[in-house]
């Protein structure tokens, strides 16, 4: 994943966006459909209990995630205010995640 991080910001600094775009996408679709499950099952396999019930914390950052790059790949172009809202969400999962009381 790493090398594909590199490879997206390297095209995004040669000015093709849908290409860089469409790396990290693909990354974090690779590991939600792919690495998720996996651990499920072999959480099965090795007796620890996991699963794949989130709580509503969790959820709501992911639909937050979700829909602020669904604001970034619509039209296909960028500007000031999309990387203003990208660090925003960012910074906000952060301070929540780091404020949130240990269970």
């Amino acid at each position: 994943n790493a090398c594909e991080h590199a490879s997206a910001i390297r095209f995004a600094m040669q000015d093709r966006p849908g290409l860089s775009i469409g790396i990290a996408v693909g990354s974090s679709t690779q590991i939600a459909l792919f690495v998720v499950p996996f651990t499920v099952v072999m959480g099965w396999f090795l007796d620890q209990p996991m699963d794949l019930v989130f709580g509503a914390m969790n959820m709501s950052v992911m639909i937050l995630s979700v829909l602020v790059a669904l604001v970034m790949v619509i039209d296909g172009r960028s500007n000031w205010l999309k990387g203003f809202m990208l660090c925003t969400a960012y910074l906000f999962e952060a301070v929540l995640y780091w404020s949130m009381p240990d269970e």
